[in-house]
């Protein structure tokens, strides 16, 4: 049954790194293992009803029904040539992750044997007469993806009824770095948006969550390093 669910593994190209049970652990491009401490996750959901938005491999989505969610939702983009690819990308970038994610995502459900609901949905399709509320939504390392991430809160503010932790990846801005900025890519990264800890708070803030908490920044390892290890912010938003 081991060896079974290593080869199942062994096919696919990992988001996430997840411990599968029986010693297999996927070979994800970000283990998060390390820094769950950095999160503002409690550490007892019980009786919550809760949300992941871009759940890719399902990490967040399972920790929070290991913390004891009474019911969790992952959500994802069903289509990825329909993801805001910068122009300059869409037809050369490299897709396989986002391809096969819904296969990754069921494969890790079936071997934890989890009672999560996977919802084909982007975080721009969030509505609270399909989806219902939810006590806590957790977005990571989405917004930086984003072409609109303020119009992508207001959705995630339209589903939350308690309150909300965000993670991004984030840039520092030298002397100027207490002021809310942010830097535009869109063309040579899928990356289009990245602020600082300061424009991170301002655009939960303007997406109409009325408290927002930053935790102290902390970085991220990527398995290869380059563009994506660095710095993430993280804050912890009320309705």
């Amino acid at each position: 049954m081991t060896r079974a669910l290593a080869g199942e593994v062994e096919r696919y190209p990992w988001y996430h790194t997840l411990e599968l049970g029986d010693g297999v652990v996927t070979a994800g491009m970000f283990d998060h293992r390390p820094v769950l401490r950095h999160y503002p996750l409690p550490e007892d959901l019980s009786g919550l009803r809760c949300l992941d938005v871009g759940t890719m491999d399902g990490f967040w989505a399972f920790e929070m029904e290991r913390r004891g969610a009474r019911e969790v939702v992952a959500v994802d983009a069903p289509d990825p040539q329909a993801l805001d690819w910068p122009a300059s990308l869409r037809d050369t970038a490299e897709k396989t992750l986002d391809e096969t994610k819904e296969e990754r995502f069921a494969l890790a459900h079936r071997a934890l044997g989890s009672r999560v609901e996977r919802v084909p949905r982007s975080v721009y399709g969030l509505d609270p007469e399909q989806l219902g509320s939810f006590d806590l939504v957790f977005c990571g390392d989405l917004l930086v993806h984003l072409r609109d991430p303020v119009g992508a809160l207001e959705r995630i503010h339209g589903v939350c009824a308690g309150s909300a932790v965000v993670a991004n990846p984030i840039a520092r801005f030298g002397l100027l770095d207490r002021r809310p900025l942010a830097q535009l890519d869109g063309i040579d990264e899928f990356g289009w948006w990245t602020t600082n800890l300061a424009g991170l708070v301002r655009m939960v803030r303007a997406a109409g969550f009325s408290q927002v908490e930053p935790s102290p920044s902390f970085k991220l390892p990527f398995a290869s390093g380059g563009r994506w290890e660095g710095l993430r912010g993280v804050v912890h938003a009320r309705v």
